[in-house]
Formats: structure tokens, sequence, C-alpha cells
């Protein structure tokens, strides 16, 4: 029996030597490139996002499955318009048999394409541009910007077409030519009809008309009637954001819309908690840091605000970082006319609070300041980023009333982000002197959105990421928020909201003139990475950049 034993003994050893040895030679193998895209991987934490849909009706779901359909539809047209090379570094990497290979198609599939969102848009795949072409796939891949703006002069007429929200510029004959995306993406009419399916199987009536004419929408590329008819929806379990929406992938100059589809069940609690809001808007915008002549005289009761957990995702709110939250639609005449909805992804902000916001504050603030993290105080800055994005000047205010964006081009998306995140903290002072807000809950929400900078900071590139560190250089630059001797952060609550208040003035009054040429000398002095901000980032490298949810319903 004993030698036995030994025998069991001794195998066992040779067994545990030998997977040792199998898991040594696997670590020495393993290419450096192998390994780099695994950390890529690991900065998105992996999470299930359930939504409770069991009292939507039999028809509802079949709705909601229709509808992703839909959204898949639009997920494809974002391949093209995310770069030229997107959809054939996937495909190329679609049938890998390889480990890394296949590890690499994972990061291809969460970028869009080979370039790393996370990186300031660096490629990380492949052969081509180091860096994403400005242009995405919007314009030709050998247009510059020089030549563009020289074309614009030289044919005056065909201006409004190349500039236009919904075409694709080509090369035709040496000539730049603009291309309807109803004509460009084949795929639109396998949508359109999509849609009217969807329709068939919408009960709510305002809801019926929306898809319907959402469909045409998308035939014509005329989007204020849709535009209309969204703002109009009314008693409905159910709310889908789809078509070509926001700018932020033409940083060239933030003409051309991208493709996104957003499938959402709404939470009439949770949209209950908000209606102080809502009945503040007037307010806010009365109380913005500006001369009164720049203000609107009132904000309407046409706004909508409501809290929603998403389903499906898919195109350029999908890529790489997930969108929180949204207010829509952009156009300004929808805006003068009905206002605008604003949506709070309540599963998405969630998940990012707990897995990314909430580590972030407890890592570098001290234990005092610490301890007034809070996911309520999230939900309450996010929902007023999105009320502060409604407020101020929609056109600048010379003889010339140009839309803002036009007026800032590519440079608009960070100023106007930057916009809506300082003066959602303004928007936090106001509440506080009217007794909305208490001491500890303000200390919360000032606390909770520092550490919100960070996470932002940490997106690597894009509007909100500049947005960001114009805010952060520009408070630590006014002493708001400082460091003590053991290295933790802590905020001063009074230099605090003096800076606030003055970089909100700077930032609306850019929007006022449409001074592009202060935006750029904004952008240029405080959306930069300090070697101090570095290191700070560094210092987080263990917690999780972004989420990479899987809906279950």
């Amino acid at each position: 029996m004993k030698y036995l034993y030994l025998i069991v003994l001794l195998l066992s050893g040779l067994f545990i030597s030998n997977c040792e040895k199998k898991e040594i030679i696997e670590e020495a193998t393993m290419s450096e490139s192998h390994k780099a895209v695994i950390e890529k991987l690991n900065q998105y934490a992996p999470i299930d996002l359930k939504v409770d849909i069991s009292h939507l009706s039999d028809r509802e779901k079949q709705l909601i499955q229709k509808l992703i359909e839909a959204g898949r539809i639009v997920d494809n047209i974002f391949w093209k318009q995310a770069s030229h090379d997107a959809i054939a570094t996937r495909d190329s990497l679609m049938y890998a048999k390889s480990d890394e290979a296949k590890d690499f198609l994972k990061y291809v599939l969460l970028n869009y394409g080979p370039y790393d969102d996370l990186a300031d848009k660096q490629r990380f795949w492949g052969e081509g541009p180091q860096r994403r072409p400005e242009g995405g796939g919007f314009y030709p891949a050998d247009m510059t910007k020089e030549e563009f703006e020289k074309y614009l002069l030289d044919n005056p007429e065909q201006a409004a077409s190349l500039k236009n929200d919904y075409t694709v510029v080509v090369r035709e004959n040496g000539k730049l030519k603009a291309v309807p995306y109803s004509i460009y993406y084949p795929e639109i009419f396998e949508l359109s009809m999509k849609m009217e399916e969807a329709a068939v199987l919408a009960d709510n009536p305002t809801l019926k008309n929306y898809l319907i004419m959402r469909a045409n929408s998308l035939r014509t590329d005329v989007y204020f009637p849709s535009d209309m008819a969204w703002m109009d929806i009314t008693d409905s379990n159910i709310d889908i954001v789809i078509g070509p929406i926001e700018n932020y992938q033409d940083e060239l100059f933030n003409y051309k819309t991208a493709y996104e589809a957003v499938i959402m069940v709404k939470d009439p609690e949770a949209t209950k908690e908000l209606e102080m809001f809502k009945k503040n808007l007037d307010n806010f915008e009365k109380n913005l840091p500006i001369d009164n002549k720049f203000k609107n005289k009132t904000i309407g009761d046409g706004n909508i605000i409501q809290v929603c957990n998403v389903i499906y995702f898919g195109g350029d709110c999908n890529m790489a970082v997930k969108t929180i939250a949204a207010a829509l639609p952009n156009d300004p005449k929808v805006a003068d006319a009905k206002g605008r909805k604003l949506s709070m992804y309540k599963n998405h902000m969630e998940a990012k609070f707990e897995k990314i916001v909430k580590p972030i504050g407890e890592l570098m603030f001290t234990s005092d300041r610490a301890k007034y993290l809070s996911s309520k105080a999230f939900t309450s800055f996010v929902t007023l980023h999105e009320v502060s994005h409604a407020l101020g000047p929609k056109y600048t205010s010379d003889t010339k009333k140009e839309e803002i964006r036009s007026a800032l081009k590519e440079r608009y998306s960070a100023i106007e982000e930057t916009k809506a995140d300082i003066v959602s903290m303004f928007n936090h002072k106001y509440l506080y002197s009217v007794k909305e807000y208490n001491d500890d809950y303000i200390k919360q929400s000032i606390t909770t959105y520092v550490a919100g900078l960070y996470r932002s900071i940490r997106f690597g590139g894009g509007a909100h990421y500049r947005a960001n560190l114009i805010q952060l250089n520009f408070l630590k630059e006014k002493g708001a928020i400082y460091k003590q001797a053991d290295g933790k952060f802590e905020i001063d609550d009074t230099k605090f909201f003096e800076a606030v208040e003055e970089l909100a003035n700077l930032i609306l009054m850019i929007q006022v003139n449409g001074d592009y040429a202060k935006a750029g000398e904004i952008m240029e002095k405080y959306s930069i990475v300090t070697p101090e901000i570095e290191k700070e980032i560094k210092a987080l490298v263990s917690i999780p950049r972004d989420i990479n949810p899987k809906y279950i319903f």
C-alpha cells in the first residue's frame, strides 16, 4: 500500500510539474502583440445587463425583435462609415484559427475597425494609416481638408450638398461629388422595409406613426418630419433611436452623421424622479452665466426626460465606449419647435458607476472625500448634462445667425460636451441655492463629478475625452482640485463653483460668438495630458475603462 501511495504521489508531482512547464512554455511563446491585445480587451469589463420585459405584451416583444433586426442593418451601415478599411480588416480575421488572431478580431469588433478608440484611434492591427483618418468613411481616403475647402470656394453651387449631414463625398472623374446616404448605402432599402414591418406590430399609434415616417426619412434623407414625430411619441413602453444621428465620427468638419440604433424599454417609476429637472428648465436657462440678451426666453414645455433600460446597441453608439445618455434630436429647428428628448440609459449608468467611477474615486480620494461617491449623484450629473445640451444659444449672435455646429466645425463637439458638463455642475449650484439639494448631496455631486472626469479622460480620444481634459486642467489651474501630502485628492468646494462659473461663461461665449479661433485656443491650452495627469491615469490601470455589455431580456 505504501508503494502504491508513493507511486501516486510521484505521478501527481509529475503531472503538476508538466502543467507548470506547459504554462511557462505557453507564456513564453505568446507574442508581445498577443499579450498587448489581451491587455486591451481587459480594459472592457464584461457584464450581463438584465432588462425586465415581463410587463410587455406578446406583440411588444415581437416588435422588439423586429427593431433589433433593423438595428443590425444599421450596424452593418456603420461599419462602412467607421473607416474605409474597417470591413476588410474585420473580414480578414473572421475565419482565423489562431488564438491571437481571434483575440485581435474581438478587439476589431469592439472598435469597428483596426483603430483603438482608447488610444486616440491609433492602429493596432494590419497595414495602413497609423491613425484613423479624420474623415472616416465619409470622404475619399486621399482627400485633405485643404482640398475640400478649396473645392467649395471654386464650386460654391455644390457647397450645400457636399456639406450636407446625409451625403457621402466621393471622387468622380477627379472631382468631388456628394452622394445621398439613401443611394450610397444599399442596405437602407431593407432597413426602411424593416421599419414598416415593425410599424405593423406597434399598437401605440404615436410609435406606429413614427416608425412609418422614419422609414420614409431613411429613403429620402429628409429627417425633420420624423424627428418631429419622434417627439410626439406618448404612452409607449418602447422607444428607439435609429438612423444617422451624431457627428462625432466626422473629425474633419463635423458635418456627416453616423448611423446608430438604440432600442429601449422605459422605466416609468425612475422617470418620475426626474420631474424636478424638467420643471426647472426655464430657471436653468435664466440662470446661465451670460448676458440675458443671449439667453432663450423659454426652453418650452415640450422637452421630455425619460429613464430607460437599453436592450440593443448598434452602430456609432456601440463603438468602443458605450453611451450612457442622449439629448436628441440634434436639429435646432426641432428643438425650437418641440424641445428635446433626454434619455437616460439606466442600466448603462449603474454598471459604469459600480465598475468604473466608484473604484476610481475610492483609489484617488482621501477616505473622508471618497465616502461621498454616489450612484444617485452620478445619475443626476448625467441627467443635468443632457439637460444642459438644451440650454444656451443654438445660433451665433452675429448677423449671420449661423448654427453654432457649423461655425465651430470640427471643434464644436468638444466645446459642446464641455458646455454640457460644466453647465450641469453650474445647475447643481442653482439647485443647491433653491434648497433642492442639501450640503451632503452637493458634496456627493462634486466628488462623483471629479471621479467621472478621470473616467472620461481614460477614453484616450474623442470629444468627451477632450472636453473632460479641458475641465480637469481648468479646475486644477484654479486650485479647485488639489493633492494632499499623501498624494490623495481633495476638492476646495468654494473655489470649485467659482471655477465652474468662470469656465461655463467662457465656453458659452465661444458659442455665442461662433468663435472658431477661441475654441482652438482653449483646446490647445487645456485639452492636453500633462505629465501629472499621465501619471494619475497610469495609477488607475487596474480599473476597467469601460463595459462590454451583454443584454439579457
